[in-house]
Parts: structure tokens; C-alpha cells; sequence
């Protein structure tokens, strides 16, 4: 502020220039020390606020509440009641010409007002623009990875082929610069419009700070109307906008022909195309080569194993084979009905070890080399243990605040990923245990995940939840804030339990027909893999630490429980 907005505004009026030593809220200027006395003389004056002139509030604002107090039908009135029955703010000459006659007029004095709704809606705007940029900056970081893997294959070819290198590569990095010309103008218009959308939210949330702290009730509450009507609606207008008109183009490097075989075709063998990918759209399909020797393979049934023979368990209780994970050359498989955990070495029939739980050990997921943790919800427990010479070793048990029916771990994050089937409920807990938020899931979501019926996988490739429903026969696939990534639906999806993942982030989801369908990491459908007879209704499903073998446990009904060790060919 300026020396000459410090000097008293009454004085001022009578052509007289006294510095100011506080400053009234109400009349909107400065005072001198006799104008103040005055002030508290006089009885319309004496309730009036007065402050410090260093909390004078900015230029800015007091513009804005000015504006907020002001009649827009009389200039010099302020504005003092709210009519309910036009929805128009009014000064007392408005409310005796042109609404006596209504019957709810409000004093803006009197109205309670609470901005929390408004500054939650601003604040879940600034977090929504916020992750435009970041998907703008993933984004460009995934044409940089494409434009890199480019150019490897672009110096393979130059060690084979160097008499037509040169025009082949003219070739190649003019139609990248040309699309990430595009593209990068593209992104650069969007991180523009996005920048100014959050400033704008920065400017509103601002106006409410200040007002709250400036103004009057009134002010605050004809604020709140002036956002909620105007700039509310058009901020998410804004929002909407960017979300649909986020970066998506991209391009990929198609390998069409062998270098070797066909040298003529050489300069076909590598083209730059325009294509769709949206990073937003965790592990998208735009590349399927990647996924090659993993769609190819063909299963091929090693052994079974029924575990109904096995002597360790009380013969007038059958257990029930759920979950199984894969450490070294080890299946471990938690057991219902026994409340066991039973060790079986790879490649023979002969059982390592059995771990009795004090209760029923609702899932078991590796987490580790050698780690597992155990789910014990009947205790509302969950076990972190180990796997040494074939034996399972508890190595701690945490006491939780509701149970849990399947954990999992986030490696890179060091965290666990907790899901309650009867809460209907998704934690994340700290490495030592400690509660570090629940997952926010909406009502629509929670139709479907969690269940009494489902199963909760993390896939650490494109860091997504994947809950199966095998009531419901769904795949559903979430982030870590609760958002729906895909929902997975096939005729052949029946009885979804356990899941496992290639290196490549496909997804495999046994089915009681017979089969184990194949998924990619973005929710299509691959291929579907045939079981034999002798894997009647599986369960439980895992890899081995190299990805060619694949072990199922099921049973139920009045199948006798098993395991079954596939091979990949």
C-alpha cells in the first residue's frame, strides 16, 4: 500500500492529508487518532472493527469486498439481506421496493456460513490439476523412452548395415523429430492451460482465505455464493476440459522384417507411427511384442499331488487347498479347515514340513526371497514368517485393527497392502506395521471389491490393485488412491480366486472351466490357457522364481484337495 492510502480517509474528504493509526474493517480506510476517538463516540461507529494498519488487508481484496458488499441496483447502498425467493442479495432500499411482499428474506449477518465444502471442492480441483501435470510430464518422459528405444534399435542396425545407414537414419529420426514436434507442442499447450487452471485455484482459494480473515459473515457468505455459482462450475468445466484434452498421441517403432534375410526391406524394417497412449491408463496395450514369450507358451501338466493322503492331518478333516506361493524350489499352501500351512518340495511328492496356525490362515503371499506373511483374520493377525530349509518360521505377528483377509507387499515402497473382506475396506500399513492410510473407494467400487467372495493381488509392473470377485466373476483393477483402472469381464470367468503375474505384468486368473485366461496389464484379453482334468477347480496360482513353471492348488466339494505343477513349453 502506498504513503497516501495510510492517511486518515475522513480527513482526507475534508481536504486535509493526517497519516492513520488503525483501520476500520466496516467503513474500508484509515483513521487518524481524533477519528478514531470519534469512532468510539458515536453509536452507529463504536461497534465498528478496527486493526492495526499493518493488518491491512491488500489492495485486492479490499477491491473484492467491496465489490462482495455493494448493491449492484445502489451504488452507495451495501447490501444486507438475502431474499430466498429470488435468490438475490439486496440492500434495505431493494428489500422495501421490491421484496416486502416475499416471505424468506435473510439478514447476511445472521446466516451461518461453513466453507469447508468449497475449499474441499478447490482443493480436490487443485489435486486434479495437479495430476494433469503429472500425466503430461509421464507423458513426455514415455516419448523420450520410446524416441530412446528408437534409437538402440537404430545402432543395431548401423553395426549391420552400414552402407544404408545413413539415409535409413535420416529417415527414421526425421519422422521422431517431426511427431515429438507434435507432441511436445501438444504437451506444452496443455502444462500452459493446466498451470493457469491452478493458478486460478490458487487465487480463489486465496479470495476465501482472506475474506474469512477480512471481511464480515457477509462477505464470506456472498463469496461462497459468487464461487459456488460462477467459479466453481466453470473451474470444473475447466477441469473437464484438460481431462479430455490430455495428451494421448504417441508413436511406436515397428519391426516388421529379419536384417538379416531381407536386406532390400531394410529401410521398412524400423517406421516411426502415430498411435494412442495414455499414460493415465496404467500399462497400456499399444506394444504387445514385449509380451511375446509369454503368449506363445504353451502349458504342459508335470505332476499332481493329492493332499488328501497326507498323513499329517486328522483323517475326518479334509483340508481345503486355497492360496500357494513359490520360494526356491518350495510350494508353500495354506490350508483351510486344518489351519495349516504345508511345505512340498518341487519336483516330488514329498512334503517338507507343516506349520499348524492357532487359527485358520486365511491367505498366504510371498514378499520376499524367502518372506512370506500370513493372513489371520479369525485373530485379526497378520504373520510375517519365513521360509528356512522347509520349514516356516514366524518371525513377528502384528495385532491389526480389523482383519485382514489378504495382504500383500508394495516392494518399491516398502509397504503392505491390507484388504478386510467384511469391512469392505483397503489399508496400507508402514513396513513396521503402523497404520499409514486407508484406500478411499467409491460406493460404485465397492459394489464389486471388497467381499466376503474376493481376492486381493498387486501387480508391482504397473502398480495396480487387482481384486477378483468370483461371485461376480470380475476383475477389477485399482490404483493406489482407489480409482478404477479396468473392470475385467469374460464368459470364461468363472470362479476368479488368486492370481499371478509374468515379468511382463500380464495377468493369469484360473477359471473353473478348466483354464487359466491370460490377461494384459491394461484389462484385455490374451489368450486362454487349457488344464487338465486333474486341476478340476483351482485355487491357488503361482509362478516359480524363473517364470516356467506354474503351480495351481484347488479341490473343493467333493474333489480331493491337490497340487499341480505345470510346465511352460
Amino acid at each position: 500500500m502506498s504513503v497516501k492510502q495510510y492517511l486518515c480517509g475522513p480527513c482526507l474528504e475534508e481536504k486535509g492529508e493526517i497519516e492513520g493509526v488503525v483501520y476500520c474493517k466496516e467503513c474500508e480506510e484509515p483513521l487518524c487518532g481524533n477519528c478514531k476517538h470519534d469512532h468510539a463516540r458515536i453509536k452507529a461507529l463504536k461497534l465498528h472493527k478496527l486493526c492495526d494498519l499493518s493488518d491491512v488487508p491488500p489492495q485486492e481484496i479490499q477491491e473484492l469486498l467491496k465489490r462482495l458488499i455493494a448493491c449492484p441496483n445502489h451504488e452507495t447502498e451495501r447490501v444486507v439481506h438475502l431474499c430466498k425467493d429470488h435468490d438475490v442479495t439486496c440492500c434495505n432500499t431493494c428489500a422495501l421496493a421490491e421484496h416486502r411482499k416475499c416471505e424468506t428474506l435473510k439478514v447476511l449477518a445472521d446466516i451461518k456460513v461453513d466453507c469447508t465444502g468449497l475449499k474441499t471442492i478447490l482443493h480436490d480441483l487443485q489435486q486434479q490439476g495437479e495430476s494433469l501435470l503429472e500425466h503430461e510430464r509421464t507423458h513426455e518422459e514415455l516419448v523420450s523412452e520410446i524416441e530412446n528405444k528408437a534409437m538402440s534399435s537404430l545402432q543395431t542396425i548401423k553395426q549391420k548395415l552400414l552402407d544404408i545407414y545413413a539415409q535409413f537414419e535420416n529417415e527414421v529420426l526425421s519422422s521422431i523429430a517431426d511427431k515429438k514436434k507434435v507432441i511436445g507442442e501438444k504437451i506444452k499447450t496443455n502444462n500452459e492451460k493446466a498451470r493457469q487452471f491452478l493458478n486460478a485455484i490458487e487465487q480463489q482459494s486465496t479470495y476465501i482465505e482472506q475474506v474469512e480473515k477480512f471481511g464480515t459473515n457477509e462477505h464470506v457468505v456472498l463469496l461462497q455464493r459468487q464461487l459456488e455459482k460462477n467459479s466453481v462450475c466453470r473451474l470444473k468445466s475447466t477441469v473437464g476440459e484438460l481431462d479430455k484434452r490430455r495428451s494421448k498421441s504417441s508413436f511406436k517403432c515397428v519391426e516388421d522384417t529379419s536384417f538379416d534375410r531381407l536386406l532390400l526391406e531394410v529401410k521398412n524394417s524400423l517406421r516411426i507411427e502415430d498411435c494412442t497412449c495414455d499414460v493415465s491408463e496404467t500399462g497400456s496395450d499399444t506394444d504387445n511384442s514385449q509380451y511375446k514369450p509369454y503368449t506363445k507358451r504353451i502349458l504342459q501338466l508335470q505332476c499332481t499331488k493329492d493332499l488328501s493322503t497326507i498323513p499329517l492331518f486328522d483323517k475326518e478333516k479334509r483340508p481345503d487347498a486355497r492360496s500357494c506361493i513359490w520360494i526356491d524350489k518350495n510350494i508353500v499352501i495354506a490350508l483351510h479347515e486344518v489351519n495349516a500351512l504345508l511345505v512340498i518340495e518341487e519336483d516330488s511328492n514329498f512334503v517338507l514340513s507343516k506349520f499348524i496356525c492357532d487359527v485358520t490362515p486365511w491367505s498366504v503371499s510371498k514378499t520376499g526371497p524367502t518372506d512370506m506373511v500370513i493372513s489371520l483374520p479369525c485373530a485379526s493377525k497378520i504373520a510375517f514368517a519365513q521360509l528356512r530349509y522347509g520349514n516356516v518360521h514366524v518371525i513377528t505377528e502384528l495385532k491389526t485393527r480389523i482383519p485382514y483377509h489378504d495382504v500383500t507387499r508394495h516392494a518399491s515402497l516398502n509397504q503392505y497392502i491390507c484388504m478386510s473382506n467384511n469391512r469392505g475396506q483397503i489399508d496400507i500399513l508402514n513396513n513396521n506395521g503402523t497404520l499409514l492410510r486407508e484406500i478411499n473407494i467409491s460406493s460404485e467400487i465397492k459394489e464389486f471389491v471388497p467381499s466376503p467372495v474376493s481376492l486381493c493381488n498387486f501387480n508391482a509392473h504397473n502398480r495396480v490393485l487387482i481384486i477378483s470377485n468370483w461371485l461376480k466373476e470380475t476383475l477389477t483393477a485399482l490404483n493406489l488412491n482407489g480409482e478404477k483402472v479396468f473392470e475385467y469381464k469374460h464368459q470364461d470367468l468363472l470362479g476368479a480366486q488368486q492370481i499371478a503375474v509374468d515379468p511382463c505384468g500380464n495377468v493369469y486368473v484360473t477359471s473353473y472351466l478348466l483354464s487359466i485366461l491370460q490377461i494384459s496389464p491394461s484389462g484385455h484379453y490374451i489368450r486362454t490357457l487349457p488344464l487338465e482334468k486333474k486341476t478340476d477347480y483351482p485355487f491357488g496360482i503361482c509362478f516359480n522364481n524363473t517364470f516356467d513353471k506354474i503351480a495351481l492348488s484347488g479341490g473343493g466339494n467333493d474333489l480331493d484337495p491337490y497340487l499341480g505343477v505345470y510346465t511352460f513349453t
